[in-house]
């Protein structure tokens, strides 16, 4: 089946009427700031958002109860990521039935340190409280090789190509399998049976050196370190970049790809009901996922589907197996009036 991706002029607290379960939701809603937003184009146009609350309680009783409407429709087994600011994710967490389903927090460096620090910490990052229901699958995700031990570990080398030394004998602390083999007959033991190191030595995986044996760790097969909580590698939107910052709080797409890839498969739902500049929808498209967005900000939804448009992907426009209501989507209220011809463009491409 090929995935689809629909844009919707919705409001995020009718989620209920979904009628497709999400194996992960991603929300980026207001941070609940008392602000506006707003962003002015060179024509001298102006897009954001209004971020305005009667008080700090109303804010966080809106905001529990989106993620609680968000745990109800997400699948059996699914992720759920909370993207705010440390203190109101902070705050919202008491008022929760779920907090028991919170996995971890991951903390986002969103901007590099501030240099006009007077009277505090600088705060420069943002909290995403990350919710599982059931038992998800998981994909690790790993960090790129440190490149000063690329250059210093991987000296030796044979016909598949370059590989570092990694331990396969036992320790003191550690003792393993005695046994005798390829000449050594290690003190403390190996750390595999012996059918596993005649395998491996069949394989051609085992390096005899003059003292020891070790286990070969070929450069091409060989990781950093892999993803924990912190994320300090993906940079925030300006709009020097070739990554072009079309609305206020635009989120890196790398962000996204990040989050898809590791809670979610090939081929799965993805659902994001404030769809803000559509970076959810980009991601997903990317990485061969579906995804549902969703906003009642016009401009946001116009800018989500021109971005989609040029990666060469279209929205799908009949909502009736996707959303219980009035079976029109944002897509259909744009181009009502607008000739068959004109309306094929709109069609999915996969």
């Amino acid at each position: 089946m090929s995935n689809y991706y629909y844009v919707l002029e919705r409001d995020a607290s009718d989620m209920c009427n979904l009628k497709v379960a999400p194996k992960l939701i991603y929300i980026d809603p207001p941070f609940g700031l008392n602000k506006n937003f707003k962003m002015k184009e060179d024509n001298g146009s102006e897009k954001g958002f209004g971020d305005n609350w009667d008080s700090q309680e109303d804010f966080l009783n809106w905001y529990s109860d989106i993620i609680e409407k968000c745990y109800m429709v997400l699948d059996k087994n699914g992720f759920l990521y909370c993207h705010n600011n440390f203190i109101m994710n902070a705050l919202v967490l008491s008022k929760l039935s779920i907090s028991s389903k919170l996995d971890t927090n991951i903390s986002w460096r969103r901007s590099h340190p501030h240099n006009n620090i007077k009277n505090g910490w600088g705060n420069i990052v943002d909290s995403i409280l990350v919710f599982k229901k059931g038992s998800p699958r998981f994909n690790v995700q790993y960090s790129e090789l440190d490149e000063t031990y690329k250059n210093n570990s991987f000296g030796n080398i044979d016909e598949r190509g370059n590989y570092s030394l990694a331990p396969i004998t036992g320790e003191k602390s550690r003792p393993g399998h005695m046994f005798e083999f390829g000449g050594f007959n290690p003190k403390f033991g190996w750390r595999k049976p012996m059918k596993e190191i005649q395998k491996l030595d069949e394989q051609n995986l085992i390096h005899y050196g003059k003292n020891k044996p070790y286990k070969k760790m070929y450069l091409e097969d060989s990781k950093g370190p892999p993803i924990q909580n912190f994320w300090d590698d993906i940079h925030s939107v300006t709009r020097t970049e070739k990554q072009k910052r079309e609305y206020p709080t635009q989120k890196p797409i790398g962000l996204l790809e990040r989050i898809i890839e590791s809670s979610s498969q090939v081929g799965d739902l993805v659902f994001d009901p404030f769809c803000g500049s559509g970076t959810t929808l980009l991601a997903s498209n990317n990485l061969r996922r579906s995804c549902i967005t969703s906003d009642l900000n016009l401009d946001a939804l116009d800018i989500a589907v021109g971005r989609l448009n040029a990666q060469g992907a279209a929205v799908n426009t009949d909502v009736k197996n996707i959303w219980e209501d009035d079976n029109r989507s944002f897509v259909d209220n744009k181009i009502l009036s607008k000739p068959k011809s004109n309306l094929e463009e709109f069609m999915y491409v996969s």
